[in-house]
């Protein structure tokens, strides 16, 4: 028979991670309320100076702070708060230096680091206040005896003294009463808190409905490019491979029918050679098809290795330079190489240029992957070119892919890849 959750309640682990939360919020909230409201106050006062790059980067500020306290809602009170969808904005543009501004999402992350101030003194005090009264009263009659009593000063009841049984129950029992009352205190406390957690910190709807949006977008261009790339696949095979290997039979059949008809040896040998060519020559054309699938370098040894391979097989002169670290996800792997595979191939066939450069690097969460070459520009992503190709491959792992090309070059094309 277990114990009513009344009287386990101070000894259980959740208790004292809302007590720990408790303590700790008080000071992050006395931070996060000087920093965010000198940098307000400074953001606006110089509005038309530093104004605006202030202002975005105090939101920029306040969002590590709301992932500090999704992270604190997740350890300390069980409660996991999702975290917002993230937005990219392309900081070359003046225009998205406006968006942060607009985004009511940060401006609710602002609200609830400067309502932690409050929120936390509150949660302090009650924390601080029910536990240290209710173990003084539980503890008071071992101080009493420990202290000399010429050395008590106002003890709690007259005279310094415990002189009937009723203090002695009386001070025990609140003592005892407040050690199980307050966990729940603080438990009712916290509970209010996260209820306002949830409601500032938490995605909205309409965030959420936009997320889903996007997540069915990259879907369908997961699906289209799946089946874009089975039907390249498909044209590839029956235009290369299967043609020769047809041919290598007939030519294998003519020669067989020489022989057993005792034709030319010779006749029947040149049969066979051209065979053995066009078998040479489909092993090659099945050997780059496999490749062009997934090449087994990218599995065996990473990125790095397979765009040295690919860096290596082009024919215009091709510089190299790879930040990578981690191994990304293989989506990811896969997506940078064919971008890198369908730039250079391009480069080759239609720029005209002396030379390309290829980087990869990754910074964070973030792959970013760019080539650029000295050709006679022109390249564009739209009218069914490979280019769309790759802008669908990369776009259903939520990544980008940009293409500047203007008339008379460079062109340079880059990709930014989530990696997580």
């Amino acid at each position: 028979m277990t114990a009513p959750p009344f009287f386990t309640e101070p000894f259980r682990l959740r208790t004292w991670k809302e007590t720990a939360y408790s303590l700790i919020s008080l000071p992050a909230g006395v931070i996060w309320f000087s920093v965010l409201l000198t940098l307000l106050v400074v953001s606006v006062s110089t509005f038309f100076l530093l104004g605006i790059p202030l202002l975005v980067g105090t939101l920029m500020l306040a969002g590590v702070g709301a992932r500090v306290e999704r992270f604190h809602s997740r350890f300390f009170l069980a409660q996991p708060i999702p975290d917002r969808p993230q937005r990219t904005y392309d900081w070359s543009k003046w225009r998205d230096w406006l968006k942060p501004l607009v985004d009511l999402g940060a401006w609710r992350e602002i609200l609830y680091l400067m309502l932690l101030f409050p929120f936390g003194l509150v949660l302090f005090l009650v924390a601080v206040i029910g536990w240290s009264v209710a173990v003084s009263l539980f503890t008071a009659p071992i101080w009493y005896f420990a202290i000399p009593e010429d050395k008590r000063g106002d003890f709690l009841w007259p005279d310094n003294k415990f002189d009937n049984p009723f203090e002695w129950v009386l001070t025990l029992g609140g003592g005892l009463l407040l050690l199980l009352l307050t966990p729940w205190i603080i438990r009712g406390v916290v509970s209010a808190h996260k209820a306002v957690m949830r409601g500032l910190l938490g995605p909205t709807r309409r965030e959420l409905e936009k997320a889903s949006e996007r997540l069915a977008e990259q879907r369908d261009l997961a699906v289209s490019t799946a089946s874009g790339d089975r039907q390249q696949i498909e044209r590839d095979l029956h235009d290369g491979a299967q043609a020769r290997l047809v041919s290598l039979a007939v030519d294998l059949g003519r020669a067989r029918r020489r022989l057993e008809e005792g034709g030319s040896t010779d006749e029947a040998a040149e049969l066979v050679r051209v065979a053995h060519e066009d078998a040479k020559q489909a092993l090659v054309e099945i050997r780059d098809l496999a490749r062009g699938i997934h090449p087994a370098v990218l599995t065996d040894r990473g990125l790095d290795a397979a765009l040295s391979s690919l860096a290596a097989r082009s024919p215009v002169p091709v510089s190299l330079a790879t930040e990578i670290g981690e191994r990304p996800p293989e989506a990811v792997e896969a997506a940078a190489y064919f971008v890198v595979s369908e730039a250079l191939a391009n480069v080759a066939r239609h720029s005209g240029a002396e030379r390309a450069a290829v980087s990869v690097a990754r910074a964070g969460g973030i792959l970013v992957v760019e080539v650029r070459d000295d050709g006679q520009g022109g390249a564009s992503a739209n009218g069914g070119s490979g280019l769309t190709g790759l802008e669908e491959r990369v776009g259903a792992l939520g990544g980008t892919l940009v293409v500047e090309s203007p008339p008379g070059g460079p062109t340079s094309i880059t990709a930014v890849i989530p990696c997580e």
